[in-house]
């Protein structure tokens, strides 16, 4: 193998404990009542060692540890452990005016098991950890009275949401909102809203499905609002028993969704003895969801689903969140483009559902069934086959239950999930009979279909995880090749997934990030044209790492095992989790991953990154995609910008899902030029942004010419100095030798080979050997010709034969040709070049280069033209944010620990693929320049106690081989 290298030396967080965003004032109403609703988020009283009868009031509990509700106890400091109960305590004031009321306590997430006390009486118990469930404790308080509430909880091992085992700790506590609810006697068990739309699409049907408390004479209003609050609609109904229905027409209603989620109101009185009890406040959308063969339609329109899967997770309380937090990650993920949120692997909060709601973004909500069976750890395997297990039976029913009540009036669901990657069992077929028993206006997804029985059916999408770039797919007997199916709509709800197994490689090249673009902008693109594939989902949204605190007891014994099986370790803890899957961290700071996915996505797409062919002072056209679903590019701003230039393209027509041509008006068009597109959504969104080159790129490289070179030939060191430069050349091992620019050592020693191959395990990679002190030569020689130096140099890496040729000019231009011989064949490669061991005075890395999409924001690791100091190391703090760009980390606490302070920034150490120019500057603001035609890659960090250079003629990401994209390179 033999190649050129032009070498030259040329002169908010706000974190928000237990809040909430209380309800509109209208939300929910009850006579007589002046707050029916009381969050009781905030410090309560804990104790891990429970004295006898704790549940009883004339236990002293002051003394007991604070705890803020929600939120994990781990995270807390307080290090429980699997099945071993803990308790919670704290006094409740009960208003006078619930007097005469139904007195309730709604908690809406406590994992994983647990029993509630008030005034000392049992009030019930419950499995599962992510839903909302109630108790009843109007005859166990006074009001007017302050009464004590205990909760007892336990993490149990045996949970079926695998909810600990996932997050490589107990995640036990109370992790989402608690109330206290006020309603009058005669109240609403079920309050459902559905809508139905006519065969044409236009005029619907709101259906309301109620159940009363008690079979007593009442009346029901039912009246529908526009979000301005102007009436659309009025019904009222009287009776006298508790469980009936009502329908209400609507004509021409606006229809929801993910692109134009328009909302209405629904108002319910409830009137007992004439005079109105209960008022409540519910925002439903007028859509219809329907499986029409293997397509998915909205509103009779076919939906493609750019998707991501989420997890619940807080930087500092673990995995609960807030609603600062729920609508953050529904306005990320509008930014880039996803309209589609897969709730994994348990329900979401209510105030997610509200928001996505709210911005647009269809859900697949999931309840709490993980890994049953399957892929469990070895703490957990005992714990994992329920799945045809009856004594398991209600706990698959009862969370569906909730998970369905809690969420099914919210537009933004679509899809119901059975649970996550479990093997079949009857519990499972119970589970699909229940839901299509009490909701049939969304379909059900199960994952792994594969192993369900052809006799039976419990799905009506397919669920497929993690498929080739290309679209391959065979997963438990059920296959899939170009993302195609033909039987049902096939949503691949895992695929993608973000780098975090690839350990070795996370921590030596951020740039892997980067590159992870371009399986997405694949499975994308590809995806969008197949029949039958409605979409993916990426894993995931947020990164999978819990900052425990740093002196917690137990790591490595009850909590943060390290699985034997990943090598080297994926933590070395505190910092514990899956890892650094997410395209933001836990912060919600975007990282390379991000924009990746809003270009990958996009629906506004051009399909070209140059124009070849074009007349100055005539328009010009470019071929373009419309990627919506339900918007039509009238509906959005496009403008663009060229040489000083600028303008905004209307009535542009281009419907959804259509190609088309983008006409930019006369400009005089010159090769080497930049037009730049922007196009928008409600005016100041950016959708997508393009820089099309107009003409080829030139690219001149310097070339090594004649010179005042001197040299000076001592016995085994040669001595070349030419223009503010000098050097050696060690005549006994060949190699360049104290390059210095202007007195600044920029060259120590080298060139030497650079050759990382991929071991056999595609996840957990190890890097290439370093061949550096294995390096012996056989052979230099050099001649002085024509002003400037010519070296010769031949040796060996063991069975590897290495040879080089340098020719240096008086002006510092050097001109690098080497070839190879006996590299291992059929492996493989990961990097394959040169590299140089540097000095250490430099202050900043420059580069131009291209790169796979034509725009990218500042500090991404893929800009095109950018630069980066190497001093710069923001400071950075454990359980602390961050307050600068994920980019500029000089820590990286999971991969590297809390006390490792990284020579180089992310952005500095990321190899800059396809350069046009890589430049290492020194303090004069002279440095060391790697130029080539855009097709070599440069990378530059610190090893061991060097610096190295790294110059790569080949370079691949083979550990993404297992799903995502890769050149495939093999020596």
């Amino acid at each position: 193998m033999k190649t050129d290298l032009f070498f030259c030396v040329l002169l908010f967080l706000m974190l928000l404990f237990g809040c909430k965003e209380q309800p509109f004032e209208d939300d929910i109403r009850v006579a007589g009542v002046d707050r029916p609703v009381i969050l009781l988020n905030g410090t309560w009283k804990f104790t891990m060692t429970p004295p006898e009868n704790f549940w009883e009031n004339n236990v002293d509990f002051r003394r007991w540890d604070d705890i803020e509700v929600p939120g994990e106890c781990q995270m807390q400091g307080f290090p429980i452990k699997h099945d071993v109960s803990y308790v919670y305590k704290r006094e409740i004031t009960i208003p006078k005016d619930y007097n005469g009321k139904q007195i309730l306590l709604h908690f809406y997430g406590i994992y994983s098991y647990a029993k509630v006390w008030i005034n000392g009486h049992f009030l019930r118990e419950h499995f599962g950890g992510f839903t909302k469930w109630s108790c009843d404790i109007t005859n166990s308080v006074v009001p007017g009275e302050t009464a004590i509430l205990t909760v007892e909880i336990v993490d149990r091992a045996d949970d079926i949401s695998f909810g600990s085992g996932y997050a490589k700790h107990q995640i036990g506590g109370i992790l989402r909102d608690v109330e206290l609810v006020a309603l009058p006697e005669q109240n609403f068990r079920r309050l459902d809203f559905e809508t139905d739309l006519d065969e044409n699409y236009k005029n619907a049907k709101l259906k309301v499905f109620y159940e009363l408390n008690q079979d007593i004479p009442s009346k029901i209003r039912i009246e529908l609002l526009d979000m301005k609050g102007k009436q659309v609609a009025q019904v009222e109904k009287e009776t006298g028993v508790a469980e009936g229905n009502l329908i209400i027409p609507v004509e021409n209603p606006q229809k929801w969704d993910a692109e134009h989620p328009h909302l209405y109101v629904v108002r319910t009185t409830l009137f007992v003895n004439g005079k109105e009890a209960l008022k409540t406040i519910d925002k439903i959308g007028f859509r219809k969801v329907e499986v029409l063969g293997n397509k998915l339609l909205v509103n009779g329109k076919q939906v493609k689903l750019r998707g991501v899967c989420r997890h619940d997770i807080h930087p500092l309380l673990g995995r609960m969140t807030t609603p600062e937090y729920d609508k953050k990650d529904v306005l990320l993920a509008k930014e880039a483009n996803i309209n589609f949120i897969r709730t994994s692997h348990y329900p979401p909060s209510e105030a997610f559902l509200n928001y996505c709601d709210e911005y647009g973004i269809y859900v697949e909500d999931e309840t709490a069934v993980c890994f049953v069976g399957s892929h469990r750890t070895d703490a957990y395997k005992s714990t994992g086959a329920s799945q045809d297990d009856p004594a398991f039976t209600g706990r698959y029913l009862s969370q569906l239950e909730e998970m369905v009540q809690n969420h099914r009036n919210h537009p933004c669901v679509i899809i119901w999930s059975l649970g996550n990657e479990s093997v079949f069992g009857d519990n499972f077929v119970k589970s699909f009979n229940w839901v299509k028993k009490n909701d049939v206006s969304r379909p059900v997804i199960f994952s792994y279909p594969g192993l369900v029985p052809d006799s039976l059916r419990i799905y009506d999408i397919l669920s497929m995880h993690y498929p080739s770039w290309k679209g391959d797919l065979v997963q438990y007997g059920i296959s899939t090749k170009g993302f195609e199916y033909d039987n049902m709509p096939a949503l691949y709800d895992e695929w993608a997934h973000v780098p975090c197994y690839n350990i070795n490689e996370l921590k030596r090249d951020p740039n892997v990030r980067n590159f992870w673009g371009q399986s997405l902008d694949s499975m994308w693109t590809n995806a969008f044209e197949a029949e039958g594939a409605l979409g993916g989902a990426i894993w995931g949204m947020i990164d999978e790492t819990f900052m425990l605190p740093e002196d917690l007891p137990g790591f490595n014994q009850w909590w943060g095992i390290l699985d034997p099986h990943i090598l080297p370790p994926a933590y070395a803890g505190p910092c514990v989790g899956y890892g650094e899957w997410g395209i933001v961290d836990v912060w919600r700071r975007k990282k390379p991953e991000f924009w990746e996915t809003k270009k990958a996505y996009s629906p506004t797409k051009i399909v070209v990154k140059e124009v070849d062919e074009f007349v100055g002072g005539h328009p010009l056209k470019l071929p373009v995609y419309n990627r919506f679903d339900h918007t039509d590019f009238n509906e959005i701003k496009i403008r663009w910008e060229y040489d000083g230039n600028a303008g905004e393209i209307k009535d542009f027509n281009l419907s959804p899902h259509q190609k088309g041509e983008l006409v930019i008006p006369a400009n005089s068009w010159e090769n080497n030029q930049t037009l730049n597109i922007k196009f928008f959504q409600n005016d100041t969104s950016l959708i997508d942004e393009y820089n099309i080159r107009i003409g080829k790129r030139e690219v001149l490289l310097p070339t090594c010419q004649k010179g005042e070179l001197a040299t000076n030939d001592q016995d085994d060191v040669l001595h070349a100095s030419g223009q503010n430069f000098s050097m050696k050349i060690d005549k006994k091992n060949g190699l360049l030798k104290d390059v210095m620019l202007n007195n600044h050592l920029v060259i120590k020693s080298g060139p030497y080979l650079h050759l990382s191959l991929l071991n056999d395990s595609v996840i957990n990679n190890v890097f290439g050997k370093d061949f550096e002190k294995e390096w012996k030569c056989t052979g230099c020689r050099y001649e002085m010709k024509g002003g400037m130096v010519k070296i010769n140099t031949e040796g060996v890496y063991r069975d590897i034969k290495f040879g080089f040729t340098i020719l240096i000019g008086g002006s510092g231009v050097f001109d690098i040709n080497y070839s190879t011989n006996g590299l291992p064949e059929g492996k493989r490669i990961e990097e394959f070049g040169i590299k140089f061991v540097t000095g250490n005075m430099f202050e900043k890395i420059m580069w131009d280069r291209d790169s796979y999409f034509s725009a990218y924001p500042e500090n991404h690791l893929g800009v095109l033209v950018g630069e980066t100091k190497l001093g710069y190391h923001p400071e950075m703090k454990y359980r602390a944010y961050p307050d600068h760009d994920w980019s500029f980390d000089a820590k990286e606490f999971y991969y590297f620990g809390l006390d490792t302070i990284l020579p180089l920034t992310r952005i500095a150490r990321s190899l800059k693929e396809n350069i046009y120019s890589y430049s290492l500057e020194i303090p004069t603001g002279e440095g060391l320049t790697v130029n080539s035609k855009g097709e070599k890659a440069c990378r530059f960090n610190k090893v061991g106690n060097d610096y190295i250079l790294y110059i790569n003629d080949l370079w691949d990401y083979p550990s993404l081989g297992w799903g995502n994209y890769m050149k495939g390179l093999l020596i």
